[in-house]
């Protein structure tokens, strides 16, 4: 393959756009992206970008381990003469040889911030030919790495036995990785053994960046087509393909995702559900704290002030309260946006700084009835047969706007068995990854 065959249109995917200023929530961006060092007797060619955020960030947790966050990289590419609007565009197999090692099966890598950084595409694998014209957009997504270590699950017994709850529905230390619910096997995500976790909600910026990448299809199937509760996303049939949706508000966290809505993104993300285990790991941090809150003892304040058009309230978490009247969620990590201030404790994010465990929408996840080790995504919407149904064996965690709270607490599980199928405002996810 000559590397003036392989055509870069310049599209790059910002999968967590800017905040409202001062950003200090968000702000993921990959810039820069061009095709080099092509090899055509081994059919790979490598992607070379730049990323970097806002803030980044390391620390150590209670089991004195260290924590700190990436960006996750993943490709996707789209052959000029062969794909259409009819088929999408394709998530790119990564192999070894670039500045960045991919992970498990090549989904992706996870990048810390910087310049001229590389990964390797397998072009040959995913049945590119030599010659191929090719459009490839880089998209990211910023993440936690929860490491390995101890951490007190359901405490004061909050959350119950229902669900085959880990513990029997007593406050128990989580120490190891064959501590996982009745049924399932040493590997099971319980939170101890280490993994990543997205600091922030999928926001309907990236909810509509990745029905844009989709087929005209599944981009339908898929679209929530709602206007009311502060969703914003809109389509638009006459505009080209890749432009017809878009969020009039893109850094507010995306409502409305139905469970096959938020498996599909995961899956073609290259990601997976969190389990309640991890849930409870992320939002308490490691060693023997047992917080009640992702931030704290303290209960979340009342009050309220007026901000993105509504009456919210101003510190720890976006729930209901009296006097309340935003009717909506807000911007993905919105009490790290600087825009009053506040304590480290009133910004809401947890020990590990993971913001909106807490809040803002509910988030789909798989409880301990579903046994079966979940699987990676495999880049495509499929998700894999190892998630379960919309059955007892997933359920919602972490409150909402339209909640109050008592469902902020990082062991309530009110809701850990909610198996709706349909599409509900106050409903959205946040994408996981085991550590490989």
């Amino acid at each position: 393959m000559k590397i003036h065959a392989m055509i870069l249109t310049g599209i790059v995917s910002f999968f967590l756009l800017a905040a409202v200023p001062p950003a200090q929530a968000n702000n993921v961006t990959v810039t820069n992206v061009s095709l080099v060092n092509a090899d055509t007797t081994n059919g790979t060619i490598d992607v070379e970008f730049d990323v970097t955020w806002d803030h980044g960030f390391s620390g150590t947790d209670g089991n004195g381990q260290t924590f700190y966050d990436r960006a996750w990289v993943f490709i996707k590419y789209w052959v000029v003469g062969t794909d259409t609007e009819s088929t999408g565009w394709h998530h790119a197999t990564l192999t070894t040889g670039g500045s960045l090692t991919p992970a498990g099966a090549g989904m992706g890598v996870f990048a810390g911030k910087g310049a001229d950084q590389t990964v390797r595409w397998d072009y040959r694998e995913d049945g590119v030919g030599d010659s191929a014209t090719v459009k490839v957009t880089a998209c990211a997504i910023e993440m936690v790495f929860i490491p390995q270590g101890q951490f007190v699950y359901n405490a004061s017994g909050t959350g119950g036995t229902l669900y085959n709850n880990y513990g029997g529905g007593s406050q128990t230390t989580v120490s190891a990785a064959s501590h996982v619910p009745t049924g399932a096997s040493t590997g099971w995500p319980n939170g101890y053994t280490a993994f990543w976790v997205a600091r922030y909600e999928v926001s309907q910026g990236q909810y509509s960046d990745f029905l844009n990448l989709l087929d005209i299809s599944n981009a339908s199937t898929r679209f929530p087509g709602q206007s009311t509760d502060g969703h914003t996303i809109t389509y638009t049939g006459g505009n080209p393909y890749g432009s017809r949706y878009a969020a009039s508000s893109p850094d507010r966290a995306c409502n409305y995702l139905s469970w096959d809505d938020a498996k599909a993104y995961l899956s073609w993300c290259g990601m997976r559900p969190l389990t309640e285990m991890e849930f409870e790991k992320a939002g308490r941090g490691g060693g023997t704290g047992t917080s009640v809150y992702p931030w704290g003892d303290t209960s979340p304040s009342t009050t309220t002030y007026t901000v993105e058009g509504g009456v919210h309230t101003e510190y720890f978490a976006n729930y209901d309260v009296t006097g309340a009247t935003g009717d909506k969620p807000l911007a993905v990590g919105h009490y790290l946006s600087g825009d009053v201030t506040r304590t480290n404790e009133e910004t809401g994010a947890s020990p590990y700084g993971v913001t909106d465990l807490g809040g803002n929408v509910w988030e789909h996840l798989i409880n301990c009835e579903a046994t079966t080790t979940p699987e990676h995504g495999d880049g495509t919407i499929a998700p894999p047969a190892s998630w379960p149904a919309a059955a007892s064996g997933k359920g919602i965690r972490g409150g909402c706007w339209s909640h109050g709270a008592s469902l902020l607490r990082v062991s309530d599980r009110d809701s850990a068995g909610w198996a709706n199928t349909g599409r509900v405002s106050d409903v959205g996810v946040r994408p996981a990854r085991t550590n490989e």
